[in-house]
């Protein structure tokens, strides 16, 4: 018999000022990694340009080639973005607000 484990769940921390555990950061959220797939829940904070660059390449430094972001600012949609910066948004509808208008 043998026994194996399989670490899914990360926190992620992203800042302009971020050196190493303990500075101050700007955003963090939850990532729940799925072979070479991610899905960043739970997001707290401002994400940049400069600083989303930064997030694909620790999560691509990690092995992580398609990273899954559900959206509910305003309009619940899903983001997804692989290492080759191709994006891609669907706007969730079954999970819009009543009254509530879908825009990309």
């Amino acid at each position: 018999m043998a026994a194996e484990i399989e670490w899914v769940t990360g926190v992620l921390r992203a800042g302009r000022n971020l050196g190493t555990f303990g500075d101050p950061y700007e955003f963090s959220c939850t990532v729940n990694v799925r072979g070479q797939e991610a899905e960043l829940i739970g997001g707290c904070g401002e994400i940049t340009p400069s600083l989303w660059r930064e997030i694909k390449d620790a999560l691509t430094a990690q092995g992580i080639h398609q990273v899954h972001w559900k959206r509910f600012n305003g309009v619940p949609r899903t983001v997804a973005v692989d290492s080759a910066d191709n994006i891609s948004i669907s706007i969730d509808t079954d999970e819009l607000p009543v009254g509530r208008c879908a825009s990309a």
